[in-house]
């Protein structure tokens, strides 16, 4: 079940909107685990950052997503987390 990523992924694009994007950590375990296991936001951290790097690539913008200490963050195309 993807409930999680599909929320953050929505999540995301807003904030991208705002501009309110850079250092901003998603799925952080933390966030989650008083009601997820950590495989249900594992599995959902994986597929979110799947699914953002897709939107970035369609949508022609210069990041990558990607796992840093048990969430995801927004990265330059050479993996550097955006601050």
């Amino acid at each position: 079940m993807l409930d999680i990523c599909y929320e953050v992924l929505d999540d995301l694009k807003d904030n991208i909107e705002n501009g309110d994007f850079i250092g901003f950590p998603y799925l952080d375990t933390w966030d989650f685990e008083d009601e997820y296991s950590h495989n249900h936001i594992d599995e959902n951290r994986a597929e979110f950052i799947r699914l953002a790097n897709e939107y970035f690539k369609e949508s022609d913008l210069p990041y990558i997503m990607r796992e840093v200490n048990e969430n995801a963050m927004v990265c330059n195309l050479d993996g550097d987390v955006l601050a």
